[in-house]
């Protein structure tokens, strides 16, 4: 995702820092089953349309703090999701969303 931490991570700048198994392979320190949502969330935001985007990932309730985390670890946000008949347009709800 375009300016996310995870882009800078994967981005080949800190390819020498990054910690690796033995075999070569990144190792993450993260709950696993929250990373999953998280790639999950980004593969469907690559392929859904501004006007409607995917809904936030989501994992059990006792692992939603860990979700949180790392969210904000890997520099993702999240924008809001509006309920509305009036506000159909995902931009239009951006646009609300920035102003206020």
């Amino acid at each position: 995702l375009r300016g996310s931490r995870l882009e800078a991570m994967f981005s080949g700048r800190w390819d020498k820092k990054l910690v690796r198994d033995s075999s070569g392979r990144l190792f993450l320190d993260v709950n696993s089953d929250c990373f999953q949502a998280i790639v999950d969330y980004m593969n469907e935001l690559v392929i859904s349309s501004e006007d409607d985007p995917p809904m936030p990932p989501t994992v059990d309730d006792e692992l939603q703090h860990i979700l949180s985390h790392q969210m904000n670890l890997f520099g993702l946000t999240v924008d809001p999701q509006i309920d509305s008949n009036i506000i159909t347009q995902h931009s239009d709800a951006m646009i609300l969303h920035n102003w206020l």
